[in-house]
């Protein structure tokens, strides 16, 4: 029982080492504070594995904007979601290479970009 719980960890820990996450930056959201103190800052988190993107919330999010573009700024994907909760998986053509494409992200008066 012991070795199957060791190895259980093992490859649910190696799982995500193969995750890459992609740096967003833009204009993120704030979560205000009861004294009108802006508090922690709440942004949308993006990791690409084996030819998947997934974007994860920390609250639900209506109407975002999702647009992969390639290095020579051609959408190969665009959509709006309507409602996301807590994640969102976005899996990308067979040819697509890594580190030659952005993302971006738009709700609200929040716009994020990303590269991968």
């Amino acid at each position: 029982m012991k070795k199957c719980f060791v190895l259980l960890i093992v490859l649910l820990s190696s799982v995500f080492c193969f995750a890459d996450d992609i740096n967003m930056v833009g204009d993120p959201p704030h979560e205000q504070g009861g004294n009108g103190n802006r508090g922690q800052t709440l942004l949308p988190t993006v990791d690409y594995t084996d030819g998947e993107v997934t974007i994860f919330v920390p609250y639900q999010i209506d109407d975002m904007a999702v647009t992969i573009r390639d290095n020579q700024g051609e959408v190969l994907y665009s959509t709006v979601i309507p409602v996301i909760l807590v994640q969102h998986s976005i899996v990308l053509p067979d040819n697509v290479d890594a580190n030659k494409f952005s993302i971006q992200i738009a709700y609200s008066d929040i716009h994020l970009i990303g590269w991968f």
